[in-house]
Order: C-alpha cells, then sequence, then structure tokens
C-alpha cells in the first residue's frame, strides 16, 4: 500500500469513525464546541478564556459566545486567578462535568458494544495498538511533524 493510499485509509476510517461516535451522542446533547470546551478544561484545568481560544484552536470571538452559553447554563464558572487577581478563569462546574461525563459515557458505550460485536480478539489488540500509535500523531505539535518546511 503507498503512503497515499494509507492516508487516504487513516483519513478515511478516523472521520467515518468520528461521525459515528457523533451520532451515538444523546439527542439534544450541548453542542460539539462546548463538549471540546469542557474537555480541555477537565484535562488542563481552569485557565482564561484566551488560553481555552489556543487549546481549541479557535478565535477568541467564538470562544467568547461559546463560553457565555456555558456559563449561562452552569457548565462553567469564572473566578480570579490566585496568583494575578486581574485574570479571570474558567473552570468547569459540577454540572458541566456531569454533562462532559454523560457525553463521553454514551459514546463509549456505543464504542464498546460495537467493538465486543464486529471484532475478533486479535483484531481488538490491534486496534488497541494502532490507537497508541495514532495518539502519537494526533499530539505533533504545528511546526515538528516531518516535511512541514518543504513545499
Amino acid at each position: 500500500m503507498s503512503s497515499d493510499d494509507a492516508s487516504t485509509l487513516i483519513v478515511r476510517s478516523v472521520l467515518l469513525l468520528g461521525r459515528r461516535l457523533r451520532a451515538a451522542r444523546a439527542e439534544g446533547a450541548v453542542s460539539l464546541s462546548t463538549i471540546a470546551m469542557l474537555a480541555t478544561l477537565h484535562r488542563l484545568g481552569p485557565m482564561p478564556a484566551w488560553r481555552l481560544a489556543l487549546e481549541e484552536r479557535l478565535q477568541p470571538q467564538s470562544v467568547t459566545r461559546i463560553v457565555a452559553a456555558m456559563e449561562r447554563d452552569g457548565l462553567i464558572s469564572r473566578s480570579r486567578n490566585g496568583q494575578d487577581r486581574r485574570e479571570i478563569e474558567l473552570a468547569l462546574t459540577p454540572h458541566g462535568r456531569k454533562v462532559l461525563s454523560e457525553d463521553i459515557r454514551a459514546r463509549r458505550a456505543w464504542l464498546e458494544k460495537a467493538i465486543e460485536a464486529c471484532l475478533s480478539p486479535d483484531e481488538r489488540e490491534t486496534l488497541i495498538e494502532a490507537s497508541q500509535i495514532m495518539l502519537k500523531l494526533a499530539y505533533v505539535k504545528a511546526g515538528e511533524g516531518p516535511g512541514e518546511d518543504e513545499e
């Protein structure tokens, strides 16, 4: 299989699986942008809105709108930074943690059933190994990937 064929297969499978996992979410669930921001706050802890925008690779204006809705819905809270009182930090509320947890639980339940129903034990092991390798790719920072200077 050529490198182009392999990358096409990987992109196609990741996009299709992502679409299928999004379909497993409960009807009326919060937006995927909201879930992504809740997950970032859960993973990295409280942070100012500018850093959340940076982490999510979004424009600050987009984050401002989403943050306002998340605060209105009780998913996050704002408080002054302990070291720099001028800075406002965003943090998950217990309700935000619950919403994030329920969203993840629904997608995991679908995935676990699909894996059990469709994959052999050897395929499951291969999928786990491939997932660990794909995480390496997912965490490559912009400008660090091979060949990014070439053109």
